[in-house]
């Protein structure tokens, strides 16, 4: 029953990157706007981490009846790890680093790196499907 429920995670995160590389294409400086608010409060800091972990914790719970188990062992306790530890930096840090991003990719960037998301979000639902 968990390893189902961990199905419908990585479904769901599959979901989320799909949506997210046509949300890219068609609407780049709001990608933009996100992008720059990732870390801005404590809300946002923690929530975009703890989501981040879970899906990692699905990834692994799905993994074994998967068509690549090393593959989605291994991103999802590193999603996991890296969560975490962004979650314990100084917020301030995270927010900075987000900002420094956002201001220096270009618009066309979004776009361009849109089919990378796209592809792996079917990825992703292909994986466990």
């Amino acid at each position: 029953m968990l390893a189902e429920i961990a199905r419908y995670g990585v479904i769901a995160a599959g979901l989320w990157l799909i949506l997210v590389a046509v949300w890219m294409v068609f609407r780049p400086a709001a990608c933009r706007a996100v992008l720059a608010k990732m870390g801005s409060t404590p809300l946002i800091h923690f929530g975009e981490h703890f989501v981040r972990a879970l899906v990692g914790l699905a990834f692994v719970g799905a993994a074994e009846y998967s068509r690549a188990p090393d593959i989605l062992t291994y991103a999802g306790w590193f999603l996991v790890a890296s969560s975490i530890l962004i979650m314990l930096a100084p917020r301030r840090m995270h927010a900075a680093y987000a900002v420094w991003w956002a201001d220096r990719l270009p618009l066309w960037a979004y776009r361009a790196l849109a089919p990378v998301s796209l592809i792996g979000g079917a990825a992703l639902i292909w994986v466990v499907a």
